[in-house]
C-alpha cells in the first residue's frame, strides 16, 4: 500500500482527516523517461501563454484562504526528520516568492524532475518503520519524500525558503489522503503534486485541504464541515 495513501490513523496525524472514510487508491508514477525537461518545458510554454492571455489572477488573487481551527505542532515523523536535517526544515525568508515566468518555470521543471526520477517505495521496506520522513537519496521514497525533494532544490536553485511549505490535502474523488509542496507567490498559492507534472493553483485542484505548513514550523488545520467531494 501506498504510504501516501491514508488507510489507518497511523499514516496522519490524528487531527487530519477526520471525514475520511478509509478508501484507498493506488499511486500513479510516471515512468523514467530522458525526455521529462522537454516535457516540464512544454508544460511552462503552455503555462506562459495562459498567463499572458489574462487567464492567470493579478496580484494578491489566488492565495490558500481557508478558516483554521486550530494551530498544531509538527507531525513527529516530520519533527524527527527536522531534527536530524534542521537546514531542510528552514523556513526564514520572505513568506512570499514574487511571479514571475522564471519562477514558474522553475516549478515546472523541479516537480516534474522529481516525479520522474523518485520511484514510489514504502517506508517499511526502506527503513523498517512505518512511517520514515527523509530526502529520497536512494532514489525510492513516498509523497512527503518527494515534496521534500523539490523544496530542497528549488531552495538551491534560490527561491525563498518562507513560501515554501508542506500541505496535507484530501482527494475529493479518489478519497485519499496525500502531501504535497505549496509555494506561496504574488499571484497565488501553487501546487507541487507528485501524482501530476504540472503546476497548478490550489483553488483548481481537485484536493480538499487538511493542514498546512506555517512558516514558524507549526501547522494550521483547516476547517473540514465544507468539504465538498465528486463521484
Amino acid at each position: 500500500m501506498n504510504a501516501c495513501l491514508r488507510s489507518n490513523n497511523r499514516l496522519f496525524p490524528p487531527w487530519v482527516n477526520e471525514r475520511a472514510n478509509g478508501h484507498r487508491v493506488s499511486e500513479r508514477k510516471p515512468s523514467t523517461t530522458g525526455k521529462v525537461i522537454f516535457a516540464a518545458v512544454a508544460l511552462w510554454s503552455a503555462f506562459s501563454v495562459r498567463a499572458e492571455t489574462g487567464t492567470e489572477a493579478g496580484p494578491s488573487a489566488g492565495q490558500l484562504s481557508l478558516r483554521v481551527v486550530s494551530v498544531v505542532d509538527r507531525f513527529p515523523p516530520y519533527e524527527d526528520f527536522c531534527r536530524r536535517q534542521p537546514d531542510e526544515c528552514d523556513l526564514s525568508g520572505d513568506t512570499v516568492a514574487i511571479h514571475s515566468p522564471e519562477l514558474i518555470r522553475k516549478l515546472i521543471v523541479i516537480n516534474a524532475s522529481v516525479n520522474h526520477e523518485i520511484r514510489f517505495a514504502l517506508d517499511a521496506s526502506q527503513y523498517g518503520s512505518e512511517e520514515h520522513w527523509a530526502l529520497p537519496v536512494s532514489g525510492y521514497g513516498d509523497c512527503e519524500d518527494l515534496a521534500l525533494e523539490k523544496r530542497s532544490r528549488l531552495a538551491k536553485f534560490g527561491v525563498t525558503r518562507g513560501a515554501l511549505r508542506l500541505a496535507f490535502v484530501f482527494h475529493k474523488r479518489h478519497l485519499n489522503s496525500h502531501c504535497v509542496l505549496t509555494i506561496e507567490t504574488s499571484r497565488g498559492t501553487y501546487i507541487l503534486d507528485s501524482f501530476t507534472d504540472e503546476v497548478f493553483r490550489w483553488d483548481r485542484v481537485l484536493y480538499n485541504f487538511e493542514a498546512r505548513e506555517r512558516s514558524d514550523g507549526r501547522w494550521d488545520r483547516f476547517d473540514q464541515t465544507g468539504w465538498s467531494y465528486e463521484y
